[in-house]
């Protein structure tokens, strides 16, 4: 339990510091300052950051620390996004997400085939920054929606593109979310209702298409080959005596040690004479 207590008082201390920072920027107690503090601040959590992602390079095994890594170094984009007013502030918002996303991306590089998982909340990060980025050029929330919801469609097939077959699961939700990004962006299109109706009319025939691509996948894959079963009998002592049985344990006679003679089918049976 000591071990744990001196990072738990650097956390503590780096919560501290980081409240006590941003109550001063909230309040508005070094409005002459802003810039600057700004750019100090920046410093801090970027020399921050880069700690974290520089540990994770002699210590492979503590590979969480590429998330605190990135966020601190996402954080340090935004403060100095901040500092300028000409930039779109969905733009400086849409940063802390990108850098969630780099986030999970470099997870799943540290080992893809245990950190796979990562492909989805990273995927998601990113489109969220995307789609808070694209708020600043079209304010309709029907097509923003729509590119939420085929982006996190895509997300789903990236994770079936990078992880073979294994992952066919993903292109159920992926198909599905696609889809409904689609009808969410047609709906609201006006002076297009043919393209429209007909889309709604015949989407369920990409249901069928998913349907035949799983069968395809199915059939193509091996089967699962049955386990066989053997039973062994306990190792003997050294003084000989046989070993007590354990619960779960075979009790049986050892594979061999009985041996049952059948007849032979063409000797006549002998009858006894008393």
């Amino acid at each position: 339990m000591a071990s744990y207590r001196p990072n738990l008082l650097r956390w503590a201390g780096a919560l501290l510091v980081a409240g006590v920072l941003l109550l001063v920027f909230n309040l508005d107690l070094l409005g002459a300052y802003a810039p600057i503090a700004q750019m100090v601040t920046a410093g801090v959590l970027a020399a921050g950051g880069t700690g974290f992602l520089l540990t994770t390079l002699r210590r492979r095994q503590q590979w969480w620390r590429v998330m605190p890594g990135w966020t601190l170094l996402a954080l340090a984009g935004m403060m100095l996004l901040a500092t300028r007013p000409d930039l779109p502030r969905p733009w400086i918002a849409a940063a802390l997400f990108a850098g969630l996303a780099l986030a999970f991306t470099h997870l799943y590089l540290f080992d893809r085939d245990e950190h796979w998982w990562a492909i989805i909340p990273g995927g998601f990060m990113l489109v969220l920054a995307a789609v808070i980025a694209l708020s600043v050029v079209t304010a309709q929330l029907e097509t923003l929606g729509a590119l939420l919801f085929v982006g996190m469609g895509l997300v789903f097939g990236l994770v079936y593109l990078l992880g073979g077959a294994r992952h066919w699961w993903a292109l159920i939700p992926g198909m599905v979310l696609v889809l409904f990004g689609v009808l969410l962006y047609t709906t609201d299109r006006q002076g297009d209702s043919a393209a429209t109706d007909a889309l709604l009319r015949w989407w369920p025939a990409a249901l069928i298409v998913l349907g035949a691509l799983l069968a395809y996948l199915g059939a193509g894959a091996p089967s699962p080959r049955e386990k066989l079963s053997v039973n062994t009998a306990p190792a003997a002592k050294a003084n000989g005596e046989p070993p007590r049985g354990r619960l779960g344990e075979y009790s049986g006679p050892a594979p061999g040690a009985t041996i049952e003679i059948l007849p032979d089918p063409d000797e006549e049976p002998r009858s006894r004479h008393g």
